[in-house]
């Protein structure tokens, strides 16, 4: 009977420094005075769901009207011949950004958002594992060589979630060593400030902030489809969870503020969008969920959001169903 009872003073003690501790975390962080609003654009998805790129950039900035964009310079885009670069299709984004005053932040790397994740030319595959990160940082080279010249860049986020495996079958976490050497490429070519991204559901964040980069941003998921469970699940996470992993790395790492790089506006897809009635569809994304992951994200500490799904609104709306596109109207409205 004793040792039970000392059993249970023991958790009793564990379970109160825990919540002192998450405590001290919690209040470390302090939130922004005002909370930035961004998007993210992928030209490669609008594809996808069959619009087309140029027009559906457009069309998002004059309607929508964005302050802050997150874009992605694909690899498989830019150098679809190996050492011949393109670099035009993320010059037209890059361009209307710096003649409308965006801010942006440009995405290079390997691991890109967006399936399958690790985005690479095919000839890519048929190198040696040394001849693979050697092309990686040829193109990482190549690519901020070029973008430097845009002033509308405030940020480079180097790969994506490096160290989160996830993505098609193959697309494997970057390597420390790589990405170190990545960076000290970026950092010899330009003085911009480097991000490093994690996901917020699933990692505590350090071993990614460790890494030393600038800045550091997270994910917000707040539902998704389990493919082994064949369901939808919701995460069972309070906003607190985001703003205490904050204070964490604040203490022992230094930084101040945290980046959140996609928060969910879009459903979770399970195969294709076509394939997903927009019955189903509407049932996991509204502007009933847009709005209470709006307020979610506000009691999460991040200085700004960068919305995820806006080609999927613009999809919508080319349907008949401008419901999320509105609602993606009036935040930017209220918050520019």
């Amino acid at each position: 009977m004793m040792f039970l009872l000392k059993i249970l003073k023991f958790l009793i003690y564990l379970i109160l420094a825990i919540i002192i501790l998450a405590g001290f975390f919690y209040f470390i962080f302090r939130p922004p005075e005002k909370i930035e609003w961004g998007l993210t654009f992928s030209g490669a998805h609008a594809d996808y769901l069959g619009l087309d790129p140029k027009a559906a950039y457009l069309e998002i900035l004059n309607e929508l009207k964005p302050k802050n964009v997150r874009l992605m310079a694909y690899w498989e885009m830019q150098e679809k011949e190996q050492g011949k670069f393109d670099f035009s299709e993320i010059d037209f984004n890059l361009e209307e950004n710096q003649n409308r005053g965006i801010k942006t932040l440009l995405v290079v790397g390997y691991k890109q958002p967006r399936w399958p994740e690790c985005h690479h030319p095919a000839w890519f595959e048929k190198l040696s594992e040394a001849e693979k990160e050697q092309a990686i940082l040829n193109y990482i080279q190549s690519s901020v060589e070029h973008f430097k010249t845009f002033s509308t860049i405030e940020m480079w986020q180097l790969e994506n979630e490096p160290f989160f495996n996830y993505g098609e079958k193959g697309c494997l976490p970057v390597k420390k060593d790589l990405l170190k050497r990545e960076m000290k490429i970026v950092k010899k070519i330009d003085k911009r400030p480097i991000l490093f991204t994690d996901s917020g559901e699933k990692s505590v964040w350090l071993k990614t902030a460790y890494m030393g980069a600038d800045a550091f941003g997270s994910t917000m998921y707040r539902e998704v489809y389990n493919d082994k469970k064949a369901k939808y699940q919701k995460y069972p996470i309070p906003s607190a969870f985001y703003r205490i992993k904050a204070g964490v790395i604040k203490v022992f790492l230094g930084y101040n503020e945290v980046a959140g790089t996609e928060l969910q506006a879009e459903p979770w897809f399970h195969g294709s969008v076509a394939d997903m009635p927009w019955e189903e569809q509407k049932i996991h994304m509204n502007p009933e969920i847009f709005k209470d992951n709006i307020e979610y994200a506000k009691k999460s500490g991040f200085y700004i959001h960068y919305l995820w799904g806006a080609e999927w609104w613009l999809w919508a709306k080319a349907q008949g169903h401008n419901e999320m596109w509105e609602a993606a109207k009036e935040l930017f409205t209220i918050n520019n």
